[in-house]
C-alpha cells in the first residue's frame, strides 16, 4: 500500500511540475514574432502588451479578439489577466457576436502565431 502511495505521489509531482515553472511569456518571445508584434496597439511594446498573460497564446489571442473585434485592447487584458475567460469577456463587450466561435476563432489565429515563430 505504501508502494503505490508513494508512486502515486511522484506521478503527481512530476505531473504538476511544468505547471510551478509557467510563467509569463519572455521578452525575446514576444518580440521574435513578427505576426504577434503586428498586432500590437501603437504606444506598446510587444513585451509591454503580453505581461500579465500566462502565456504568449493568451496574450496573442487577445490581440487577435482586439483587431477581430475592435475593442479595445488595454480593456480585454485587463479582464483576461484577472482570470475571465475569453468568451466571458467578448460576451461582456459584444452581446450580439457569437463569443465562443470568436473566441475559437482568435485561439486558432494564436496558434497560427505561435506555429509561424518556430
Amino acid at each position: 500500500m505504501t508502494r503505490i502511495s508513494c508512486s502515486l505521489l511522484t506521478a503527481l509531482v512530476l505531473a504538476l511540475i511544468p505547471l510551478a515553472y509557467a510563467q509569463s511569456p519572455g521578452p525575446a518571445a514576444v518580440s521574435g514574432n513578427a505576426r504577434l508584434a503586428a498586432l500590437v496597439p501603437a504606444g506598446l511594446s510587444p513585451e509591454d502588451a503580453c505581461r500579465g498573460f500566462k502565456d504568449l497564446g493568451e496574450c496573442s489571442a487577445t490581440l487577435h479578439i482586439a483587431q477581430n473585434l475592435s475593442i479595445p485592447f488595454a480593456d480585454l487584458k485587463d479582464r483576461v489577466t484577472s482570470g475571465q475567460s475569453l468568451g466571458t469577456v467578448i460576451h461582456a463587450f459584444k452581446p450580439d457576436v457569437d463569443s465562443r466561435r470568436e473566441a475559437q476563432r482568435a485561439e486558432e489565429q494564436a496558434r497560427a502565431d505561435l506555429r509561424s515563430q518556430t
